[in-house]
């Protein structure tokens, strides 16, 4: 009828509602893609990215390293780079003015850490790396260790993937022909099989699994029997999906237990071994190990820091050794002729002349000693900065050291040092991993209960596509996917799984293990934290001690140098006493062992406040020290040591024009003096030993005692007269010549003349200085016969029968006329001297001898 709704037919509404059924599975399907690729997990932050790889390690390797494995590893090849090494022969060589900010950069660069010794620091590791029986260690280098955390951020990685999602696919063929005796059963064993299964498979962060299989089968049977022509399915194809999960219930059961396992439980329903993070030890304690590699790459950062700053002080003192050797040098060579010349006027013993010249001799020795010692300063400090030796540069020190006194509170420091040294850091988080790690073992005890839970859908056809059946009589399925999106077929499955080892010995000896470890470790950090508040003890005293020092050894040089003061007076008016020349001698030794001792208490005293800091931790803060993960930024890509260097430049060069006048005057520039630009540091003075200075004295070319100039000398008897050769030997030795206007003191006669002119006590002409040949270096080391000592006897000195004769008495002993000082230098008084019986209170007495008379006491000298 018109008015009436269409009804449609029954074969209509079957197919509607098999598309509807169709599109809700389609839906369906999709929407479980969407949450199995959900559960695939997150992408982690990686640790540096492609681009920052490549700029970091690829551009400082070789470009066929990584793919020309089977190509030999060649030896590196030394180029020349300089002049060649120096040595004390030749220590000459351009100086190269460096800070200790530029030396800590270049170390942070490319340095070396160099041997790792809290207590005796700024030495280099000349030890070469070990061999472990699986690899190689040992190296210091900074870009070595730099790789270490990194290392174990990839190690943090794979313990991670143990919860990435799984593909796994199959497919197989099959050709069945087998011989059966029950001849209503042959048609099963001849037939053709193929199988296609493809899984997507999730381990839980709970310890279980989930799963989503689909898998096809096919089967063709050769002959059937006759019976089963009317029902039979033949080719068949069965599609299937299947859903799985499986969780323990008891052991590895949870997240937290799961993230401290080295591997995942796995499946035993769906034949899942664990997989991922094979090696590991799990992901909680895989994150331990990566943050005690990054402490331990702030230990060693802090080694680094010490080692350098102590070098560069080493340094620092060893040219101050070296320019107090030279100055003691120098002054022994004018010694040397000053008394040459008394011996030659006949006022000194002819003996005296040879202990002058084994003083010049011992000082040019250690002039020697001191050039070696820098050399070694300087190459242990090229080593911790990984520069070579050999560039044609020596380094010259020129920061200031601090010597404002520093008194720092105790607890406050140790209480720093509990919380900043990476050292108790890397303990508490090895504590930490030993807790966790005694959580893991007790749940390992647990037995292995599973519930697992499968349910699948499946379908059956002759093909896997075309019409939804294969007969007329639509009894049997032709599309196995139409039949398989019906969802007539359905099956599920669940059950429990346990796993029990009776006795538990494994577990429960592992959980012991892990009890053990756990006290170890604690009792290990608590001793460590002993030592290191003792260590920072010893430092906290050894920074008072070294400032402390610092003032005497000033006063030692300084009272020194006033007595050779006043000993250049006493030659200058002309009363050298005899008495003087042994005291002259020594406080000459000891005035260059002052400066060398004062020099090197400074350093000390800064090498004790670097490592102080080390001592509490913070020596990075101390030396404005940042370590940050990552490339850096933009703004501070351009290299530490290549700004500092700039700057230091800058500064020499300011320096050298502040000091030079305006090339136009004063008036030219408006009367005002030349400075430097605002904001940049000048050095406003050189250390000593950095400035020029006149060259040393390399031989004595004077006569023995008793011989006329010119004539050659006499070799003593017992001795070969040969010298040890010196560098760049020669017949006639720089600086003054005696006699010539440089060399004359202001009254007009030579240094060292007795007397001087104007003075009473008769003079003498000052011989010309001859000219002796320096034996050729060959001839020192060649052997030139035996000398016998006879053997010594060891004899009492004779008692005197009657008392020596008393100062006062003008019998037997000679006078000198002393010349009348100038009446603007005042001499002091000499305290009245003392007899030889007259022991001072303070010593104990002297052991019983023969007795003897003491002398009297002889009046005070006017």
């Amino acid at each position: 009828m018109p008015g009436d709704a269409e009804v449609p037919s029954p074969a209509l509404a079957r197919r509607r509602g098999e598309c509807m059924l169709k599109s809700r599975w389609i839906r369906g399907a999709l929407a479980g893609w969407v949450a199995a690729s959900g559960l695939s997990g997150c992408r982690q932050p990686i640790f540096l990215e492609p681009g920052d790889y490549k700029d970091a390690v690829l551009q400082q390797l070789p470009p066929a390293l990584e793919d020309r494995p089977h190509d030999p590893i060649t030896p590196s090849v030394v180029q020349r780079i300089g002049n060649g090494p120096a040595t004390v022969l030749d220590p000459e060589r351009p100086p190269r003015y460096i800070t200790l900010k530029e030396c800590i950069a270049l170390a942070l660069e490319q340095g070396n850490t160099g041997i790792q010794s809290a207590t005796n620091p700024g030495l280099k590791n000349d030890t070469l790396g070990q061999f472990t029986g699986r690899g190689v260690v040992g190296s210091d280098a900074v870009r070595v260790f730099a790789i270490d955390p990194a290392i174990a951020a990839a190690e943090l990685e794979r313990s991670l993937s143990k919860f990435d999602a799984r593909w796994v696919t199959a497919m197989t063929w099959q050709k069945v022909d087998q011989p059966v005796a029950a001849q209503f059963i042959a048609f099963q064993q001849q037939r053709d099989a193929a199988s296609f299964s493809s899984s997507l498979i999730k381990p839980l962060p709970t310890g279980g699994v989930a799963g989503i299989t689909f898998s096809t089968d096919y089967s063709k049977f050769a002959a059937l029997p006759q019976a089963f022509f009317g029902g039979f399915v033949n080719p068949n194809y069965t599609p299937r999906l299947q859903f799985t999960v499986e969780q323990p219930l008891l052991r590895l059961f949870g997240v937290e237990v799961n993230q401290l396992s080295p591997s995942h439980p796995g499946s035993v329903l769906l034949n899942l071994p664990p997989s991922g993070g094979a090696g590991t030890e799990g992901i909680l304690i895989s994150r331990i190990r990566l943050d005690q590699q990054r402490t331990d790459f702030d230990v060693k950062i802090n080694y680094l820091l010490l080692n350098v700053e102590a070098a560069y002080w080493n340094l620092y003192a060893a040219y101050y050794n070296l320019y107090a050797q030279e100055e003691g040098l120098r002054q022994a060579y004018e010694g040397y002729r000053f008394i040459r010349l008394r011996v030659l006027a006949g006022n000194e013993p002819p003996q005296s002349e040879y202990q002058a010249r084994a003083q010049f001799e011992r000082f040019r020795g250690d002039v020697v000693e001191a050039r070696g010692q820098v050399l070694e300063a300087e190459r242990q400090l090229r080593g911790l900065l990984g520069l070579r030796s050999d560039d044609g540069f020596r380094l010259v020190p020129i920061d200031k050291p601090n010597e404002a006194p520093y008194v720092p509170d105790f607890y406050e420091a140790a209480n720093e040092a509990l919380a900043h040294r990476p050292e108790l850091l890397q303990l508490r988080q090895d504590l930490k991993a030993q807790q966790l790690n005694l959580l893991l073992q007790k749940n390992l005890r647990r037995p292995d209960l599973r519930v697992f839970a499968q349910y699948d859908i499946a379908g059956l056809g002759t093909r896997l596509d075309g019409r939804e059946f294969a007969d007329p009589a639509n009894t049997i399925p032709g599309n196995a996917l139409a039949s398989f999106g019906n969802n007539q077929f359905n099956s599920w499955t669940i059950g429990l799984r346990l796993d029990m080892p009776l006795g538990l010995r494994d577990a429960n000896a592992s959980v012991r293990e892990a009890q053990l470890n756990l006290a170890r470790s604690y009792f290990a950090l608590r001793d460590a934290e002993m030592k290191a508040l003792e260590y920072l003890l010893a430092q906290y005293r050894r920074v008072i001690q070294a400032h402390t020092v610092i003032g005497y050894r000033r006063a030692e040089r300084e009272y020194l140098q006033m007595y050779l003061g006043k000993v250049a007076e006493v030659i200058a008016i002309g009363t050298w006493n005899q008495a003087f020349y042994q005291n002259y001698l020594t406080v000459q030794q000891q005035l260059a062992q002052a400066i060398a001792r004062e020099h090197r208490a400074i350093a000390d005293y800064n090498t004790a406040l670097a490592a102080f800091e080390y001592a509490k931790g913070t020596i990075q803060r101390y030396n404005n020290v940042s370590v940050l993960e990552g490339p850096p930024p933009p703004w501070v890509q351009k290299k530490a040591a290549d700004y500092i260097r700039e700057r230091t430049e800058a500064a020499i060069k300011l320096r050298e024009r502040d000091l030079a006048p305006p090339p136009a005057g004063a008036a030219g520039i408006g009367g005002q003096p030349v400075g430097p630009a605002v904001g940049t540091p000048l050095l406003s003075e050189l250390p000593p030993f950095a400035q020029p200075r006149p060259p040393l004295p390399e031989d004595v070319p004077l006569p023995r005692p008793g011989e006329p100039p010119g004539v050659p000398p006499v070799v003593p008897p017992g001795s070969t007269g040969r010298s040890a050769p010196g560098p760049n030997s020669s017949s006639g030795a720089p600086g003054r010549t005696p006699g010539s206007e440089s060399s004359r003191t202001p009254g007009g006669s030579p240094p060292g003349t007795w007397p001087p002119a104007g003075s009473s006590g008769g003079g003498s002409d000052t011989p010309p200085p001859p000219t002796a040949a320096e034996p050729a270096p060959g001839d020192y080391f060649r052997p030139s016969g035996r000398v016998i000592l006879p053997r010594r006897e060891r004899r009492l000195p004779a008692v005197p029968s009657c008392p020596p004769p008393s100062r006062s008495s003008d019998s037997g002993l000679p006078r000198l006329s002393l010349p009348v000082p100038p009446p603007d230098i005042v001499l002091p008084t000499p305290p009245p001297e003392t007899g030889i019986g007259n022991t001072p209170p303070s010593l104990p007495p002297l052991p019983a001898l023969p007795a003897i008379t003491p002398p009297p006491t002889s009046p005070p000298v006017p």
